[in-house]
């Protein structure tokens, strides 16, 4: 699909307020959305997401891991390291959580485990969370190239005087498109190459763990 092709996409409004509420990070220009997007155009997600879906718990973990990678780059690119653990609040039994067996069946179904807290819903969450983010930096990079992803996700996080000197009227509109940042890339990635903008930038290709 071409770059400029648009997604048209619905997310649960609680399912985003579930999501900014287990991170640090505010997602108030709408990263979360962008990416999500990405994936559905490549078949990873679907572009309408219900609480009716079969699959809810793989897409409502997708989200969390989408907040948590975002707040992984803004922490690293603030100078901290990857180390920030998600939040185990997935769970309940209402929706928009999903429920200990809903969570147990993902994680068993995903090979993933939990071995510092192996019988609690948290440490579940947390461990899947974890995976899901990692396995989602290496298929956004994939599917956009690391200089887009890195200026996606820097802009967004409001980092840097070529964002912040920037008339507010000619952000990236987010037409949800790949190429939504594109007018901002040349900027981000061969401006201004800090030393934690070339750190993160490492850490995003996948050279640097900072785990």
């Amino acid at each position: 699909m071409q770059p400029t092709a648009t997604t048209e996409i619905s997310i649960p409004a609680e399912c985003l307020e579930l999501t900014h509420s287990i991170i640090d990070y505010r997602d108030d220009r709408g990263w979360i959305p962008w990416a999500w997007a990405v994936l559905a155009r490549a078949g990873e997600v679907p572009a309408a997401m219900t609480d009716e879906d079969p699959d809810y718990p793989t897409h409502l973990v997708t989200l969390a891991a989408l907040g948590h990678l975002f707040e992984l780059f803004q922490e690293i690119v603030a100078g901290g390291d990857a180390d920030q653990e998600p939040s185990g609040e997935l769970v309940g039994e209402e929706r928009p959580e999903i429920t200990t067996i809903e969570l147990a069946r993902y994680c068993e179904r995903e090979d993933v485990y939990d071995r510092q807290e192996p019988e609690t819903g948290a440490g579940l969450a947390r461990e899947a969370i974890r995976s899901r983010a990692s396995e989602l930096q290496h298929r956004l990079h994939e599917l956009v190239g690391g200089g887009r992803l890195f200026t996606s996700l820097y802009v967004t996080g409001g980092h840097g005087h070529e964002v912040e000197d920037t008339d507010e009227q000619s952000l990236p509109e987010l037409t949800l498109t790949d190429d939504t940042f594109d007018a901002h890339l040349d900027l981000v990635v061969n401006e201004d190459l800090t030393s934690d903008k070339q750190r993160t930038y490492a850490w995003l290709e996948g050279d640097l763990d900072l785990g």
